[in-house]
């Protein structure tokens, strides 16, 4: 992967092209690279379940993957973004992302324990940077990605156990042609978000620098939604369709592997220290919250209703009112 300086001429020079630009790609590598992924895992026999807490948040998850690690090799500054553009992220696919899914239509499904828990769990793993002198270290780094894999281990032992594997009638006709197409937006979805990574990362670290923001507010807000899109599009979709395991497992998934897969994956190539300012510490509080917020919703109301919903999204709106104040009067 390219580092920040190593970025073409264009991504300094026309930032704000470079920032747009690198989401347009970013949300259409994630879908082309879920497309592909979710036509795999279904042909297989995966539950639609299993599906959205993997295979989709694993791809959806990749452009805070990539922003994250190429922020992180940039110095201090770079990480506050990384770390910003994490923990906003989660915030943003469960204020933002539930609400609008919510909003179009009622969410109704129950997930387990196993999958909350471990949700719960690794949002309070994100909180000991904070705790131990405001840095991200290899140890830690590797216990979050530890937690992960013994959540898909255990998830995956789930599905076997329980037989909830897609009936024969219900999966996509494979076809060698098909298998080759997939395949190959595998690739192609992978590639585009590398680049796109690269090039979003680059324009809102000039932008940032040219309006005076801090690597925190841009990255918890401006790269935060941006990655998130690839989740948005998807939980909507899904939604509009009444699929409420897919919404429901993407969000959880994906709030999964930002913290073990994303903090876990760039703290174990490149420990980083951080600047704990007052925005980032409303940041990681807002992430904690409203991951408990969700896992008790889910289990108490066997969903979330259109006027939860709302309510999401008015909070969110708030969080980004206090971050766009909070930084102006810095």
């Amino acid at each position: 992967m390219l580092l920040i300086a190593d970025l073409p001429a264009w991504v300094t020079d026309h930032p704000t092209l470079s920032l747009l630009a690198g989401l347009i790609v970013l949300v259409i590598g994630a879908e082309v690279l879920v497309r592909g992924a979710v036509w795999i895992a279904l042909t297989i026999g995966m539950s639609r379940m299993a599906v959205g807490l993997t295979l989709v948040s694993i791809g959806t998850s990749l452009p805070e993957l990539l922003v994250t690690l190429t922020a992180a090799k940039s110095g201090s500054d770079g990480s506050n973004l990384g770390l910003g553009n994490v923990l906003g992220s989660n915030i943003a696919n469960v204020l933002l992302i539930i609400g609008v899914a919510a909003t179009i239509r009622s969410i109704r499904t129950k997930p387990r324990w196993l999958e909350l828990g471990y949700m719960l769990l690794l949002a309070g793993l994100a909180c000991i940077p904070f705790l131990v002198g405001e840095r991200l270290d290899r140890w830690l780094s590797g216990l979050m990605l530890a937690v992960l894999i013994l959540f898909l281990y255990q998830l995956l032992a789930r599905e076997r156990n329980d037989g909830k594997l897609q009936q024969e009638d219900d999966r996509p006709k494979a076809s060698a042609s098909g298998w080759i197409l997939n395949s190959a937006m595998l690739g192609a979805g992978f590639l585009m978000l590398m680049y796109g990574a690269e090039w979003l990362v680059g324009g809102a670290s000039q932008v940032a620098s040219d309006m005076g923001m801090s690597k925190t507010m841009i990255g918890a807000t401006v790269v935060a939604i941006g990655t998130s899109m690839p989740e948005l599009a998807t939980s909507a979709v899904a939604a509009m369709r009444g699929q409420s395991e897919i919404c429901i497992g993407n969000i959880i998934g994906s709030n999964i592997f930002n913290i073990g897969a994303v903090l876990g994956g760039a703290g174990i190539l490149q420990p980083f220290a951080f600047d704990a300012d007052p925005l980032m510490l409303v940041t990681i509080g807002v992430a904690t919250a409203s991951a408990l917020i969700l896992a008790a919703l889910l289990r108490k109301s066997g969903g979330v209703s259109r006027s939860v919903g709302i309510l999401f999204l008015l909070t969110y709106a708030g969080y980004m009112t206090y971050a766009v104040i909070a930084k102006s009067g810095a």
